[in-house]
């Protein structure tokens, strides 16, 4: 669906005398060489830059009289060679003025071609021998041309072959005798023909033998691959496509000319015909992409043309047909842009650049046809999408221009159906008009423009037409019987001009310039002004008018430019809307970006490179390969070609939400309701895109809508989710976000259940009865669902009809059971029968039932039992305790409900008048002391008011001591004295079991003689002070010798003992943390046996590449991905790891993390023990014991002193082990450490202070 557009055309002019016999470029400085001849017969090369301007010239060792067979530019060697016919063979470096003739084939020489590659040149002697040379002239090879063994004999069945097919004896000696007579044709210039293969591995010959024109294939070191097939009428032109698959000829028939193709093997594959007025074909050439055929053709006029063909879904369309080129143009294709192609004659040469572009509408009119263009010679193929889809090579109507088309354009105004065409003559204008109804283009007019040259044209406005010709502009007033044309003035410095548009969003001309400036063209003074400057020149270009306007340009390297700026550097097509930008890249991805200024000042419009973090409106994935042809100007429809030629139209989900997003503004609500439905695009954002309109506008969303169907498609779709800002939120514009949710929702619990509560009035105001179903889907959608109301809705219904109709479509909304259920929550027994008619249920089993409950006479009864069935258990509570309250016979019912279901304090609550609720707080208190709730027991049996001792014994089993004595010790209490004591006993030994000894020695003291218990108490709690002042205040003197000082000096051995213990520890282990941190990381044992997920990427010095990722690697594991073996083996690992970590064997990678845990605790252990060894050494300097005290304060002071000496270095200098960039390190704690550490990183506890602890005297 492209056309092929002269972007440029540069002639080259050859100084006055001469004539041009042969040309050859050179692509690394895009120079253009030139042999010519004056009328003295004296040769010379002739130098062209990159502008075709006359740059060196160089006198040659010939006579411009002999005839050139090759000329060629070698790169590495940096000289041109040239092939007389004579046999010469001369080499001119170019700039140094230098020519000479470096060797002569005797037999002279008919033609010769350099390979692809510049490494072998195939030449062919008068005498009809090949001859395979280097590039330094050294034979390879040389053989007879017409002799030699194929080394491939092609093997074949002959199936479907013309020889397997019976015809008759005649006919088939007729076609042997036809075969037999095959001979050169008249139109054969006996010339002999060399084509390479775009690899340079095989080459092909046509030349006559025997008669007969022959196609020969020769590997690259000259052997014979195969021969052609014979045809009738073949041709002398041969040209092998670069791409390698075949080889092109022709064959003239008896009235139409025909390419044909030959595969490698000689087997034909394929052909095409030319148009009907060629006469003689003269040569064939490719360009290196492979994908255009010049063919040089004298037609039936006697003119000569150069026709360039292009192929696409098996069809051959004729893109641009080039005349006026001289009696005999040569043709060369540069070697390296495939799209820029030289023509020479012998008056000079031409420079064309060539670039594929689709003509297709651009203006945003809802009347658009979406119309498409190809050209195909003559014809002009138009296909409005808007229509009719129909692939090419097909079109809805192909258009007869009368003679060949050279450029087509579309108007830039109106509808933008219309279109002109500009015929090969590049004089000729042809316009066409096309009505929006019938999409049938007819002519309207033709006329013929004064340029002779012009090659791209636009049409602004209905009676103007802008011409781009060689070297200027033109403004053309077509309104009158003969065109009036103006030239535009222009900088000289700007020119040369390549690109001519209409933009109707900028609804402004724009020409481009070679040097990538953008200028306007005005219709009314004919002046060019500057616009912007793009960064370099681009093939395709066009603007949207905002604030600025703002020209977007694609480079032939695919680069996409907003003015100045990079847009992406992997666009390979974009079509700009009035809205938005849409652009296909090489990363084979469809893009959007919002059509505004923003595309110049925004941070990045358009998401770069192929992250699939981003896969929501902004892209979508496409056909690799696949290119824009257009976007519906107005609609939400793409179109595609794909490579091989074929068409998909999509509807992309940014076009769709575009398109929804204006029906919603313009309050077209049923419209964007169906596109939603049609594209599968959430509901929601009916409401989400402007809330607050939506909810005034409730009334008229009724009323267009007006399906039920499609009403309740919406309702049920309806969830509390903004899809604005999680599934539609990739191009969206901040103009969108009209009003907030908060403030739609203000006092409302969710989205789903306010818009159903307001959508409900709207229909019941609309038709109640015909929108029924909608108004049930309403309730059913709240939440929670509002069953009871939808059934009271149903149950209010007269006709029965209709009430059994609605009933069927709630139950088709929701579950009959649970339908079933909230009819008998109602208590109504006739609705609940209906709906357990409707169910699958068994008659045997609802009906006796129903029957039962509609048999008790107490209503309140009735209810307790349905809300019971239904496990509504505090509303069966209440139902039971109203019916108790009416008739005490359903106590016991009462106590054992309650029980069952520990409903106590709702029922204590229900009968907090009734004398009944002491019982219910007793049977409350006696459940939470099964549960061992004491304190909430002891509640409950103060509220009861008639168990006393049972909070009691809850209060010292919570050991709240003090509220238990105080109750026990009351005087209505009903407890003796002898209780008291049992009591406080009691509470004692429960305090002791909790270690709380203090409280537990008080019990004894306040409310008992047991005063020898009370201080073991606080003995067994190392309360020594305590112990030794409550002694003396009951004057038991004695308890210090047999219970106190035995009690401290028992303290004082275990606390020497456990300071011993703590003091070898620590030194044993951080003896051990030196070696470990002294021993290097990849010496440690099990470093090759870490489990998967450490986090550690160790690699030895043996491992190969592939092999770096080992068991140290972390992995980020996706959680769709893992199975559940996989996840038990992981968990597996973990588990296993962290018993290593506990055990800390040693050699293990964990030591190190083990023994800093370790010595962590035993400095806790170190400073709790402080306050003890300061506590026993008082009471051993009261006791006389001095001695004593000191030598374990010094014995506690050396192990403070190694704490306090190594406490730094154990946590300030841990090494955890890091990944960073595929390297494992060892770092200090506190480092700046980037990845997942493999060993935990333990913080430094509080170390014990130094002095506060001892006592100075001793």
């Amino acid at each position: 669906m492209r056309n092929l557009t002269i972007l440029e055309e540069t002639a080259a002019v050859l100084p006055d005398g001469h004539c041009l016999l042969d040309l050859c470029v050179d692509v690394a400085e895009l120079r253009t060489f030139a042999v010519v001849g004056n009328q003295n017969a004296v040769a010379k090369l002739l130098e062209f830059d990159s502008s075709n301007e006359l740059a060196d010239e160089t006198t040659l060792p010939f006579s411009a009289s002999e005839h050139i067979a090759s000329m060629h530019y070698l790169m590495e060697q940096e000289h041109v060679v040239i092939a007389l016919e004579s046999g010469d063979i001369c080499t001119v470096r170019p700039g140094s003025g230098l020519a000479e003739t470096v060797g002569t084939v005797d037999a002279g020489i008919a033609i010769c071609r350099w390979s692809p590659d510049d490494e072998i040149l195939a030449l062919v002697t008068q005498e009809s021998r090949l001859l395979l040379m280097t590039a330094d002239f050294d034979v390879l090879s040389e053989s007879a041309l017409g002799e030699g063994q194929c080394q491939v004999a092609p093997v074949t069945v002959g199936w479907g072959t013309q020889e397997t097919q019976y015809k008759g004896r005649q006919q088939q000696n007729s076609t042997t005798d036809q075969q037999s007579q095959q001979q050169v044709l008249s139109t054969d210039d006996m010339r002999v023909r060399v084509s390479w293969r775009g690899d340079a591995q095989y080459f092909g010959v046509s030349f006559v033998h025997d008669g007969k024109r022959e196609i020969r294939v020769f590997t690259r070191d000259g052997q014979l691959h195969s021969v052609c097939e014979q045809i009738e009428a073949l041709e002398h032109t041969l040209a092998w496509k670069p791409a390698g698959r075949v080889l092109a000829s022709t064959e003239k028939r008896a009235n139409r000319h025909d390419v044909v193709f030959f595969e490698r093997n000689g087997l034909r594959h394929g052909d095409f015909t030319l148009s009907s007025n060629v006469k003689r074909v003269l040569e064939l050439s490719w360009n290196t992409a492979s994908s255009i055929l010049a063919a040089t053709v004298e037609l039936e006029d006697q003119s000569v043309c150069v026709q360039l063909w292009a192929d696409k879904n098996y069809h051959w369309y004729l893109k641009q047909e080039l005349r006026d080129c001289g009696s005999a143009p040569r043709v060369l294709w540069d070697p390296e842009d495939p799209m820029r192609l030289l023509v020479a004659n012998a008056d000079g040469f031409t420079s064309l650049q060539l670039h594929s572009v689709p003509a297709v509408t651009h203006v945003s009119s809802p009347l658009s046809n979406s119309g498409a263009c190809v050209i195909d010679g003559r014809s002009l193929l138009y296909t409005p999408f808007a229509f009719a889809n129909v692939p090419p090579p097909m079109a809805l109507h192909t258009l007869d221009a009368g003679d060949a088309i050279c450029f087509v354009a579309f108007a830039a105004f109106g509808t933008g159906n219309d279109f002109a065409l500009l015929l090969a003559d590049r004089r000729t204008v042809v316009l066409y008009t096309c009505d929006s109804g019938k999409a049938v283009p007819c002519e309207t007019r033709r006329f013929v423009l004064q340029d002779k040259s012009a090659r791209q044209i636009a049409w602004p406005a209905p009676d103007t037409l802008v011409v781009l010709g060689s070297r200027d502009v033109a403004v053309v007033d077509c309104s009158g019987e003969s065109p009036a044309s103006r030239t535009c003035r222009c900088d000289p410095q700007l020119l040369p001009l390549r690109l001519l548009t209409a933009s109707p969003h900028a609804k402004c001309v724009l020409a481009h310039s070679s040097h990538g400036d953008v200028l306007t063209v005005s219709l009314e003074t004919a002046e060019m002004t500057p616009l912007v400057k793009l960064p370099t020149a681009c093939v395709e270009i066009d603007a949207i008018d905002g604030e600025a306007v703002v020209v977007v340009g694609r480079t032939v390297r695919n680069q996409l430019y907003a003015n100045s700026r990079l847009l992406s550097s992997e666009c390979s097509s974009f079509f700009l809307r009035h809205d938005m930008l849409l652009l296909t890249t090489t990363t084979h991805t469809l893009r959007f970006a919002i059509a505004s200024a923003e595309l110049v000042t925004a941070d990045m419009p358009i998401p770069a490179g192929d992250d699939d973090t981003d896969k929501g409106e902004a892209r979508r994935r496409i056909e690799r390969g696949a290119t824009i042809v257009l976007a519906d100007p107005v609609g939400d429809n793409v179109v595609f070609q794909m490579p091989r030629g074929n068409l998909e139209t999509v509807r992309p989900r940014a076009l769709v939400l575009a398109a929804v997003r204006r029906y919603l503004d313009a309050r077209e609500y049923r419209q964007a309701l169906l596109t939603c439905r049609t594209n599968r695009i959430d509901m929601n954002i009916l409401y989400d895109h402007a809330p607050a309109a939506f909810m005034t506008d409730l009334d008229d969303f009724v009323k267009q809508v007006e399906d039920p169907d499609l009403l309740n498609l919406f309702v049920s779709g309806l969830r509390d989710e903004d899809v604005t800002k999680t599934m539609y939120t990739g191009i969206v514009s901040q103009q969108h976000m009209q009003s907030s949710h908060e403030d739609a929702l203000k006092g409302i619990g969710s989205k789903t259940t306010a818009v159903c509560r307001a959508l409900r009035p709207a229909l019941q105001a609309a038709d109640a009865t015909r929108l029924m179903p909608t108004i049930l889907t309403t309730l059913m959608c709240e939440q929670p669902p509002a069953i009871s109301a939808a059934l009271q809705l149903i149950a209010a219904l007269d006709n029965a009809e209709e009430r059994d109709a609605t009933l069927t479509y709630l139950l088709f909304l929701s579950d009959v059971d649970t339908v079933y259920n909230a009819a008998l929550a109602l208590y109504d027994l006739p609705l609940a029968l209906l709906v357990a008619q409707k169910s699958q249920h068994d008659p045997r089993e609802y009906l006796p039932a129903l029957g039962a409950l509609h048999a008790l006479e107490n209503e309140e009864y009735r209810r307790f039992k349905i809300d019971e069935q239904l496990e509504n258990y505090e509303r069966a509570l209440s139902h039971l305790c109203a019916a108790f309250l009416a008739d005490e016979q359903y106590w016991s019912e009462l106590l054992q409900f309650t029980q069952a279901h520990s409903l106590y304090c709702e029922c204590a609550q229900l009968l907090s008048n009734h004398q009944r609720v002491f019982d219910i707080y007793k049977m409350y208190g006696d459940h939470l002391a099964q549960t061992k709730q004491w304190g909430q027991a002891a509640a409950a049996y103060l509220m009861s008011q008639q168990a006393v001792a049972q909070a009691v014994d809850a209060f010292v089993q919570n050991k709240e001591w003090k509220s238990a004595m105080a109750l026990a010790s009351m005087p209505d209490s009903g407890f003796s004295d002898q209780m008291v004591h049992d009591t406080a006993v009691k509470a004692s030994a429960v305090l002791a079991d909790s270690h709380k000894f203090s409280s537990a020695a008080a019990v004894l003291f306040e409310y008992t003689e047991e005063t020898e218990d009370a201080v073991m108490l606080l003995v067994r709690g190392s309360h020594w002070a305590e112990a030794v002042r409550s002694s003396l205040a009951r004057n038991r003197a004695d308890l210090i010798e047999t219970t106190i000082l035995p009690g401290i000096d028992s303290a004082c051995e275990s606390l020497d003992e456990d300071i011993s213990e703590i003091r070898d520890a620590f030194a044993a282990k951080v003896e051990r943390l030196r070696v470990v941190r002294a021993t290097p990381l990849n010496l440690m044992s099990e470093v090759q046996n870490l489990p998967v997920g450490d986090n550690v990427d160790v690699m030895s010095d043996t491992a190969s590449m592939a092999s770096q990722f080992s068991t140290f690697t972390g992995t980020v594991t996706n959680a769709s991905q893992m199975t559940g073996s996989t996840a038990r083996r992981i968990s597996k690992n973990k588990r296993k790891a962290e018993r290593r970590r506990v055990r800390g064997k040693k050699g293990s990678i964990y030591e190190e993390s083990y023994l800093v845990d370790s010595l962590s605790k035993l400095i806790d252990r170190v400073r709790v023990n402080q306050a003890a060894v300061r506590e026993i050494n008082l009471m051993l300097m009261q006791f006389g014991k001095s001695q004593v005290a000191s030598k374990l304060q010094a014995l506690f002071g050396e192990l403070v002193e190694m704490v306090l000496k190594d406490g730094d270095w154990v946590f300030d200098q841990q090494r955890i082990l890091t990944q960073s960039k595929g390297q494992v390190e060892l770092v200090a704690n506190g480092a700046n450490a980037d990845g997942m550490s493999a060993l935990p990183k333990y913080s430094k506890p509080t170390l014990p202070s130094a002095d506060s602890w001892k006592i100075n005297v001793l």
